[in-house]
């Protein structure tokens, strides 16, 4: 299936081409609310002015679409047997794995696109305090600023991959920077090596970062496997089932956590001393390296997209060792080895 795809304000057209055939797309809600608004020129700071109405996220979508806080909207087109497909278009290049989980995150404010671009909005705008925590949602002090001029988002897009599928689990950012010249390029700029949650307790998905601190305590609970008879053996308070495992779990205090990004319900990328790193060990945090985290905590922003990719996968055995294999045991029979 080749692709090619267009989304540029002066050049508002996306097509499909499969099997032979060219697909026009019809941009569901973002893109096709977006003609009215372009036509809106900006004043002479660079920035447009608007009036959301109350509770619109649709409308909230196209304006941070326009001042580059959002870099996606979802278009559909029809396969070859009358099957109607969604997919994301992105304004910026994206590495595959990132347009592969976009086209099914879908065209709703829960997207992980759209609170990211709410929640740079919101830093942008000084609506957050050095401590702030933005959940990327369309509250009343949003659709105010909305009201106002918005300059556009100087941040580069970032996205940053936790790859979990094997051994040593690494992190991996791409960057985009903002747009200087006709045609942006992306690239990664860095990769580490980390650990993540065990017990499968740093779940697949897609969220943006709400919340950095350089330094902070952390509390919480952590999940340690036990067996059928110590689980009936423990009160019902300090046990249960996890991910499928019996546990009972255990209350810890961490002081002096370093370089803290939060991206998912407690859950953050952040340093945390270990002997070893590369595979998992925490209670749900994606942990690094000091000096790694430092850099990534130096690279990162409020808003950038946290993509949890992969589980844990046996190695298939390769062709050519079972073909060994087959023939040994065929031989084995053939001599009355095996019976």
């Amino acid at each position: 299936m080749k692709i090619r795809q267009y989304f540029h304000p002066e050049k508002r057209l996306f097509s499909l081409k499969k099997w032979g055939i060219l697909l026009l797309l019809s941009m569901t809600g973002a893109l096709a609310a977006l003609e009215p608004a372009l036509a809106s020129p900006a004043n002479k700071h660079g920035s447009i002015s608007v009036n959301p109405q109350p509770h619109d996220w649709q409308q909230v979508w196209q304006i941070l679409a326009l001042t580059g806080y959002v870099h996606m909207v979802y278009g559909t087109y029809m396969g070859p047997y009358g099957g109607i497909h969604s997919m994301a278009a992105w304004n910026v290049p994206v590495p595959q794995a990132l347009q592969k989980i976009s086209d099914n995150w879908g065209y709703s404010p829960f997207n992980p696109a759209f609170r990211s671009g709410l929640i740079q909005f919101e830093r942008e705008d000084h609506l957050l305090n050095r401590r702030g925590i933005s959940r990327g949602r369309v509250t009343p002090e949003v659709l105010q600023a909305l009201r106002a001029p918005i300059p556009k988002n100087h941040f580069p897009f970032q996205w940053v991959e936790v790859d979990k599928s094997a051994h040593p689990e690494h992190l991996k950012i791409w960057q985009v920077p903002p747009v200087t010249q006709k045609k942006a390029q992306g690239h990664w700029i860095y990769q580490t090596v980390v650990n993540t949650g065990v017990m499968h307790s740093t779940p697949d998905g897609s969220w943006p970062i709400y919340q950095r601190l350089a330094k902070t305590t952390m509390t919480g609970k952590f999940p340690i496997a036990v067996s059928l008879h110590t689980y009936h053996l423990l009160p019902a308070a300090e046990r249960s089932i996890y991910h499928g495992y019996h546990v009972r779990w255990q209350y810890y205090t961490a002081p002096n956590v370093h370089f803290v990004n939060y991206f998912y319900d407690g859950r953050a990328i952040h340093f945390y001393p270990r002997k070893g790193y590369g595979w998992p060990q925490s209670a749900g945090c994606v942990e690094e390296p000091y000096t790694n985290a430092r850099k990534v905590y130096a690279l990162l922003h409020y808003g950038d997209i946290v993509s949890v990719l992969g589980h844990y996968q046996k190695k298939t055995v390769k062709i050519s060792y079972a073909e060994i294999l087959k023939k040994q045991i065929i031989r084995e029979i053939a001599t009355g080895k095996i019976s």
